[in-house]
């Protein structure tokens, strides 16, 4: 006697609607994360004294362009500019 086993998709998998959303979800945070990417970036180019008037350091901006492809860097920095407000960090 053979036991079969049915193996079932994951319930967001199940119906093809569901699917294509996540799908759409998903392409819609990464074009968000390359943007963002792209405006930190733009970020580098400029003077020290608008950096600090924002409250983050070059560095700051170096750190947060050198996660992972799929880390929003602008999320990075606003939580160090957050930090570095709360006393959380030198600016020497």
């Amino acid at each position: 006697m053979a036991i079969t086993t049915k193996t079932r998709l994951s319930p967001t998998l199940a119906h093809p609607a569901q699917a294509a959303k996540l799908l759409v979800v998903a392409a819609r945070a990464i074009v968000k994360t390359m943007l963002n990417r792209r405006k930190v970036r733009a970020m580098s180019e400029m003077s020290d004294y608008m950096l600090k008037d924002i409250g983050v350091r070059r560095d700051d901006i170096y750190d947060a362009l050198n996660t992972d492809w799929r880390e929003d860097p602008s999320w990075r920095l606003a939580v160090t500019a957050a930090q570095r407000r709360r006393g959380g960090y030198d600016w020497e």
